[in-house]
């Protein structure tokens, strides 16, 4: 089995730096497993994509969600 070759964070369009994407196998190491990923930014990902793309690692820490939320507050 390969992985897809999703190279693109499905919250923010940015780079996800998936090493097995890019590699086009699996026994290569990843950020994404030596971290722990954002409960919110995880419910944030379209059905569509679930189980198919990674997160960057900005997402995956929450950083969109921040960004998510003062984008409410400021608009009120």
């Amino acid at each position: 089995m390969k992985p897809l070759a999703n190279t693109l964070c499905p919250l923010c369009g940015g780079a996800n730096t998936c090493q097995p994407a890019q590699a086009g196998h699996f026994d290569v190491p990843c950020w994404c497993t030596t971290t722990t990923i954002s409960k919110e930014a995880l419910a944030r990902v379209p059905a569509e994509v679930g189980d198919k793309a990674c997160l960057c690692p900005g997402c995956a820490a929450g950083a969109g969600d921040q960004r998510s939320r003062e984008a409410d507050i400021s608009r009120g």
